[in-house]
């Protein structure tokens, strides 16, 4: 019975460290406010997912990106407020 619970706890506790993780990784640009927030999360977590276009630039449609405020953001963030 002792096993058992050892058992437990470590898969709880592995199960946490990798939650931990990857939930550093899995975010996306709708989770900042600005390019400079999401820019240092990428390089701090290798979170490469929000450089869609692999230029590395994190993120360019948000406030502060190279792509801010031109046409191809802008269906961007429509379809981020619904």
């Amino acid at each position: 019975m002792n096993n058992k619970k050892v058992i437990a706890v470590a898969f709880l506790i592995t199960s946490i460290f990798i939650f931990w993780g990857y939930n550093k990784w899995f975010v996306r640009c709708a989770d900042f406010s600005t390019q400079a927030e999401a820019q240092e999360h990428m390089n701090s977590y290798g979170a490469y997912r929000l450089d869609g276009d692999k230029d590395g630039e994190a993120c360019e449609c948000l406030k502060g990106g190279s792509a801010y405020n031109k046409n191809i953001c802008k269906k961007w963030r429509y379809h981020r407020r619904l």
